[in-house]
């Protein structure tokens, strides 16, 4: 692989990038050479955020579940900078482990807005840019989305629709020289992750969550990050796919707990 800058001069936006995955994405793509446009609406953490490569990372405040200031958003990076080469739709949330019993309707309708109407919402506005640069989109699912998850039904469901919509735009898409690829990771070290781990009450368990991958570990955000940087760039005759980032999970015989 050469070690030039692989996103040098090009334009990103990442949903959600202040933590998580999405600061991982952020972190490979500026340090790539990339502009890093981070919507998201957590300010303490959004005004401290810093590249650490030549590129750059910039927080915008964009609730992404108003389409109003998504468009507004859009509109002032393009503006500012002229071009869009990649979305990240990275913005999401896990409800935790709760039995359909003891979910209302409208919370099903308040997750399906943040983990899938948002990425619709960034597609529709982002599109017609992406057109003109013959970028890409790099949404980010979930293990738990395409092999299911225990007490998860809300959270699972939503990250199925990722794929399945990124899918259906791939074809349309196609036509104009955009790609539009999905990454579904599994167990990663994020701060949803580490509110879970918190929330146990045999600290054992969190241990096991690593016996569910093959390589006996949780995954780093940066990891994803770099599947990412991949997609984006390198992975020119890639579309409409999904990238497992698990360490394994999906192979060899589930744990069922």
């Amino acid at each position: 692989m050469s070690s030039e800058l692989r996103f040098e001069k090009k334009v990103a936006i990442v949903t959600g990038g202040c933590q998580g995955i999405g600061k991982g994405c952020s972190e490979i793509l500026a340090e790539n050479g990339g502009t890093v446009l981070v919507f998201d609406i957590n300010d303490t953490l959004g005004e401290s955020i810093s590249s650490k490569g030549p590129g750059k990372i910039i927080y915008m405040r964009c609730d992404v579940t108003n389409e109003a200031q998504v468009k507004t958003c859009i509109d002032k990076v393009i503006e500012k900078y002229g071009q869009i080469d990649c979305i990240v739709n990275n913005v999401g949330t896990h409800p935790g482990d709760v039995e359909i019993d003891h979910i209302s309707v409208q919370d099903f309708r308040d997750i399906l807005e943040l983990n899938v109407v948002s990425h619709f919402t960034m597609y529709k506005y982002g599109l017609p840019y992406l057109r003109k640069t013959k970028g890409s989109v790099v949404s980010i699912a979930s293990f738990s989305g395409t092999n299911g998850q225990r007490a998860c039904p809300t959270y699972c469901c939503t990250k199925g629709a990722i794929p399945a919509l990124a899918k259906a735009l791939a074809i349309d898409e196609a036509k104009n020289g955009v790609r539009i690829n999905t990454i579904c990771p599994g167990p990663i070290r994020t701060p949803l992750y580490e509110d879970w781990l918190a929330k146990l009450k045999n600290p054992e368990d969190g241990e096991r969550v690593k016996a569910w991958t093959q390589l006996g570990r949780i995954g780093d955000p940066r990891e994803i990050g770099k599947a990412c940087l991949f997609l984006a760039t390198d992975a020119t005759f890639t579309t409409g796919t999904e990238l497992m980032c698990t360490g394994g999970c999906e192979i060899g015989y589930g744990v069922k707990d």
